[in-house]
């Protein structure tokens, strides 16, 4: 049993550098391509497809033997517990067949020759790999064993200290992505994960551990799409809760075997949430606080049922993290917290949802100060002077040019407690996130009242597909307007402002100089008229597009963290 635990560390390892692998690759696009970018790109590309290589051989070489092992397994406490040693075999066998699959499957991917296309074939083979369910598969067996035996794992003779998991950085990433990998964990009960996941990072054993799930306890959470967990653990007589809060991210549910019911689960759940951000946090209005209003619920029952002396941490990714200084703002819940690419408390909702929480006169100078993001009289430090306290315990960490920060840039809109942003050195990433920078006021405001006719527009659609209907004839109903109103010089300056910030983050490629034009001549038809834009529509660069995504989620922000921040307090 010793021999496998270590050979499941060693497959671990391996997995650990495919992902560490999968996030040079991706550091490695050049969205700003020229001569010199080419010649470091062919450096880079051998030198990552070599260590693909290797982990690949290695990784086929451990499969088998923990399989082998797994299945040559005696132990007398196969005996007591008959399911333990069948479920390991199960577990391995998964393993097994992930990795011929894989395998079958990178024989099919085209080998082109350019550098960037062999970089782009180098990203779907790691990806291919199913990096985050093999690990799963590998710490369910870990779970398993650590159930039946204990005695394999050798536990500290130091107790526990208080915040030492909230400190432990791969700690709160894992925790805050179990709840996107939850389908994996079917089979398991949230707290065996967790108590499996305390003892790995500070081998001492939890005495106390519950899970609280918002969409169980909570009447609303799920029709509104809130998703939040909590666990209490004791350790060593110090008593913690920790609440995570999940992002915007839409997981597929691969437990539902129909294609059209899995998609269509993932659209509608990623709708729910996408209606909270453009009309709680985008706008501010009183259309859709569901979301907030359940967390609220949440983190009263939590008070109301946990253990006495327990203090009570927030964690949150993207929306999640808007959840967290939300909340702590309203309640003042926490005893600390951390956020990851967190989106921003909007002070419009606030008023709406507990307006006494100021006095008139500090409200309206929260609103003066926050109305417009574009001038510079925009002082964080006047803001916190106006707040309670400066919430010292909210740690809010983010990739320096991640997508949400755009959100920031919105009207009304502020952070509390700590600002800890993330980058590399010398690295070329177009992304802007610093709208003020291309867009006036009004522009902004535009930008909002778009996306808030939009989720209106939407708001009847129950099914997947009939999302996907009316937000084509939404586009096409905006195209028409566009089309009819390109003339007036209010509207060409608006149109040049967005696909300029559009080209300089390169999400375009190409910047349109003769749209006023084509689009006002005579033509027998808004498509025909379209056609003449169609090296700017064609221009639309999905590279950044995925980038921008990869690096907003856990997995992809994660290796920023180890970093020097830059701190904006």
């Amino acid at each position: 049993m010793k021999e496998l635990l270590k050979s499941l560390d060693r497959l671990n390892k391996i997995y650990e550098q495919f992902d560490l692998l999968n996030f040079r690759a991706h550091k490695a696009m050049p969205l700003t391509f020229d001569k010199n970018d080419s010649k470091e790109l062919l450096r880079q590309n051998k030198r990552m497809s070599f260590s693909y290589s290797y982990l690949n051989k290695e990784k086929t070489r451990l499969t088998n033997l923990i399989l082998s092992q797994t299945v040559n397994l005696k132990d007398p406490i196969f005996k007591q517990s008959k399911m333990f040693h069948p479920e390991l075999i199960d577990k391995a066998l998964k393993l097994k067949n992930i990795d011929e699959t894989h395998t079958k499957e990178m024989d099919t991917i085209p080998n082109r020759n350019r550098k960037i296309n062999k970089l782009k074939r180098l990203i779907a083979m790691i990806q291919d790999e199913n990096i985050g369910l093999c690990r799963g598969y590998l710490t369910q067996m870990k779970v398993l064993i650590y159930q039946n035996k204990t005695t394999l794992f050798e536990t500290r003779t130091e107790k526990y200290q208080p915040k030492e998991l909230l400190d432990d950085l791969d700690f709160r990433t894992r925790i805050m992505q179990f709840d996107y990998d939850r389908y994996m964990f079917e089979e398991f009960t949230p707290e065996s994960f967790l108590d499996y996941l305390i003892f790995e990072k500070v081998h001492r054993h939890a005495t106390y551990i519950r899970s609280y799930d918002a969409r169980v306890l909570i009447p609303g959470a799920d029709a509104c799409g809130f998703s939040g967990i909590a666990y209490e653990i004791e350790i060593d007589g110090v008593r913690e809760c920790y609440v995570t809060f999940k992002g915007t991210e839409a997981d597929m549910d691969y437990t539902e075997r129909s294609r059209r019911k899995r998609l269509d689960k993932f659209l509608i759940e990623g709708y729910k949430d996408w209606n909270y951000n453009v009309n709680a946090i985008l706008i501010g209005n009183d259309t859709e606080n569901r979301q907030i209003l359940v967390a609220r619920d949440f983190i009263n029952y939590l008070q109301n049922n946990i253990q006495r002396n327990c203090s009570l941490y927030g964690l949150g990714h993207s929306l999640g993290g808007h959840f967290v200084q939300t909340l702590q703002l309203m309640d003042d819940c926490f005893s600390a917290g951390y956020t990851l690419n967190s989106a921003p408390i909007n002070l419009k909702q606030i008023k709406l949802i507990k307006p006494d929480l100021f006095t008139s006169e500090i409200w309206n100078k929260l609103f003066n100060l926050t109305k417009d993001k574009t001038n510079d009289n925009i002082r964080n430090n006047e803001i916190k002077k106006l707040l309670p306290r400066e919430y010292p315990e909210i740690i809010n960490q983010s990739f320096e040019q991640d997508l949400t920060q755009v959100f920031y840039e919105i009207p009304y809109t502020i952070w509390i407690g700590h600002k800890w942003e993330y980058n590399l050195n010398n690295w070329k990433y177009p992304f802007k996130n610093h709208l003020a920078s291309y867009l006036n006021a009004g522009e902004i405001h535009s930008y909002q009242h778009f996306f808030e006719q939009l989720f209106a527009y939407l708001q009847d659609s129950e099914t997947g597909s009939q999302l996907m209907r009316n937000s084509l004839g939404f586009i096409r109903a905006r195209v028409k307007i566009l089309h009819d109103d390109i003339d007036k010089p209010e509207t060409i300056e608006f149109f040049y402002a967005y696909s300029n910030y559009l080209f300089e983050s390169k999400i375009f490629l190409d910047r349109p100089q003769q749209i006023t034009e084509d689009f006002t001549k005579s033509q027998p038809s808004m498509w025909q008229s379209s056609r003449k834009e169609w090296p700017f529509l064609k221009s639309l660069n999905m590279d950044m597009l995925d980038l921008s995504v990869y690096f907003h989620i856990i997995n992809g922000v994660k290796y920023f963290l180890s970093r020097k921040p830059n701190k904006i307090e």
